[in-house]
């Protein structure tokens, strides 16, 4: 989640006064590393994905579970256990990280992944692993799981050690989650409690609520809850017709699967960026997971919206609620949201897909321009610079612009998109230009997580040697990312798609053939000669590589279940979720998901992702129980710790 520096970072008062000093040599740094590496060309593929697990306790006794507030502990023993592997161990191929809240842990592959489809192979391996090291320091009664969120996250004790929350606090001033439950590294405290003031408020998170036959005793209920915790006039005006959520750590809590790639150069980087900001839409409703919040069960499936509105930093001027004053602008988005413009200098890339007004900072495009800089780059890096800097460390002050790249970083990290156009880092030349895809949800198994991975990157192989062509006007971008949202979106939702995918389907200056589309359509064709879906184009790239065949037939079963979940006759884990709690003898038709359902579902999480239970009803029979099993058994790298 950004960068995690040592140092004393200030507080909202004090960071303010330096926003411009920020951007001034942010935007400087940003020309040096361009000028360096503008002209940089033939860098390998290298990628890599980004799992952020979650652990909680179940205790049998209660039938209860909870989020057990530790995971900086655990990833201490996990980085000591690492350290002390000789080199040639297995477990020495993961790297960790922190995360946002005490309950999450994040890994990654220890070296990116070649080009070569032999090594997509080697991505479940490492993804089972990473959970089977994980395994080896939890407690007894503890697990770990890969889904977007805790379903009872902001519900009493929630959380253990149990901490009440602090509504008049420093931090968070969340009446339903404790200052605690997030990552003691001071940048994670100072980036939550700077939001908050600079918003002049507290951060209002409003979820539609699943409608049942009781669910208006559930708004009742709520409303009475907050008026007890915060008194009536507070709560007046707040959304609560909702599932109402008030602070970062209900967003910035919730984990997700990304990846990166390092593309040749900077133009396919750039190109490759406007693509996936495309596919990005899909893929989130694709692996959508996120049906449960605070509790209760939502009318939607995904978490984004959810993050968008956690670390939404706007005031009411410039959400476009009240007069804006001097030194203000009216910004349509969160930070934390779809691109806002297409920055491919390709010929695909006209004009006119660019249909959304982009709002820039003015002197900072003019500076890019006066650089040498070209209209679409300019107005991508002058779009991230009307941000402020959230967090500022006092030691990070004054840099020299010419090595280090801090500034800039500080802006770019904290601009959330479903993609980031990534310039290669400040001394280290290994590392070229990259795109981050971050739409995708987690899903239960290592399977499933590895089945989406491998889909998208190879469906970035296809767009960079054939050339697919996806453009369209970034207004149906941001309706696609809004019917996303949708609950059984898969199902119930179409989508807008390119039809005239193909380059050579007319050139650059061919019109885009836009048509509405189901994501079973979208992905297995629409059952005409003329519309080829995205396992299509997948398969056509692995013949035209000679994939192997023993790699190829296990691509295949990946593509296979990605196009039943996409026709809907497998469903999505939001989809599986709702059902079991719909289902569930203790559900009283109110949208509530109670401590024994939690317990209940989650139990059956943990079964379905060990192997313990079919779970044919989610999986179909394309992950036997066998495969499943290995993720629960000790990393192969020595004995098993003992709690």
């Amino acid at each position: 989640m950004g960068l995690l520096e040592a140092g004393t970072p200030m507080e909202w008062e004090e960071a303010k006064k330096y926003a411009d000093h920020v951007r001034k040599n942010g935007l400087e740094q940003f020309l040096a590393l361009y000028e360096k590496h503008s002209k940089q060309g033939g860098s390998i593929l290298r990628w890599g994905d980004e799992v952020e697990y979650f652990v909680c306790r179940l205790c049998p006794v209660d039938e209860i579970s909870w989020l057990p507030l530790r995971a900086d502990e655990i990833l201490k023993e996990l980085e000591g256990f690492r350290a002390a592997l000789p080199h040639t161990n297995c477990a020495k191929s993961i790297t960790w990280h922190p995360e946002y809240a005490q309950w999450m842990l994040e890994a990654t592959p220890g070296q990116p992944y070649r080009e070569e489809a032999e090594d997509l192979l080697e991505v479940e391996k490492n993804m089972v692993l990473r959970r089977q090291c994980i395994q080896r320091y939890l407690k007894q009664g503890e697990a770990v799981l890969t889904l977007p969120v805790f379903p009872r996250l902001g519900t009493p004790d929630c959380t253990r050690p149990k901490h009440p929350p602090a509504p008049h606090g420093t931090v968070s001033q969340s009446a339903y989650i404790p200052d605690e439950a997030i990552n003691p590294h001071p940048r994670f405290p100072t980036l939550t409690a700077n939001i908050r003031k600079r918003r002049g408020e507290k951060v209002c998170i409003s979820v539609p609520i699943y409608q049942d036959v009781n669910t208006a005793g559930t708004l009742a209920a709520q409303r009475a809850d907050l008026e007890e915790r915060l008194g009536a006039e507070a709560v007046a005006k707040l959304p609560l017709e909702s599932i109402y959520m008030d602070c970062m750590a209900f967003g910035m809590g919730a984990g997700c699967l990304q990846m990166t790639f390092q593309a040749q150069d900077v133009c396919a980087a750039r190109f490759l960026y406007d693509q996936l900001a495309i596919i990005a839409p899909y893929m989130l409703a694709l692996t959508a997971a996120a049906p449960i919040w605070k509790g209760l069960l939502a009318d939607t499936d995904v978490r984004w919206d959810v993050i968008s509105a956690s670390v939404d930093d706007r005031p009411p001027a410039e959400r476009g609620l009240a007069p804006l004053q001097e030194g203000q602008r009216a910004i349509p988005k969160s930070r934390y949201s779809s691109i806002d413009c297409f920055i491919s200098t390709s010929c695909l890339n006209q004009d006119k897909f660019n249909d959304v007004p982009c709002v820039v900072d003015d002197a900072a495009k003019a500076k890019l321009l006066s650089e040498g800089i070209d209209e679409r780059l300019a107005t991508h890096v002058a779009h991230l610079f009307i941000r402020d800097p959230l967090v500022v460390f006092s030691e990070k002050l004054e840099q020299d612009n010419t090595v280090q790249n801090d500034h800039f970083e500080n802006l770019q990290s904290t601009n959330w998109n479903t993609v980031r156009f990534k310039v290669p880092p400040a001394q280290q030349d290994n590392i070229s230009w990259r795109v981050e895809f971050r739409s995708m949800e987690l899903n239960l198994t290592d399977f499933e997580n590895a089945a989406h991975t491998v889909f998208v990157m190879l469906l970035t192989r296809s767009i960079v040697s054939e050339g697919l062509n996806f453009y369209m006007p970034i207004s149906l971008v941001d309706v696609n990312m809004q019917r996303a949202h949708a609950r059984s979106a898969v199902k119930r939702e179409k989508f807008w798609v390119r039809r005239n995918k193909f380059k050579a389907s007319g050139g650059c200056e061919a019109e885009p053939e836009l048509v509405e589309m189901t994501l079973g359509e979208l992905v297995n064709g629409d059952g005409s000669a003329s519309f080829k879906g995205l396992n299509y184009c997948i398969r056509r790239h692995l013949d035209l590589i000679q994939c192997h065949a023993d790699t190829r037939a296990h691509i295949e079963r990946y593509l296979e279940f990605i196009g039943k979940r996409a026709s809907g006759e497998l469903p999505t884990t939001a989809e599986w979720m709702r059902d079991f709690v719909l289902k569930h003898p203790e559900y009283k038709q109110d949208s509530v998901v109670s401590a024994k359902i939690n317990y209940d579902l989650l139990k059956l999480c943990l079964e379905v992702s060990h192997g313990d239970v079919e779970g044919e009803d989610l999986l179909g029979s394309f992950c036997p129980v066998e495969s499943r099993r290995l993720s629960k058994r000790p990393p192969p790298c020595g004995a098993a710790a003992t709690n």
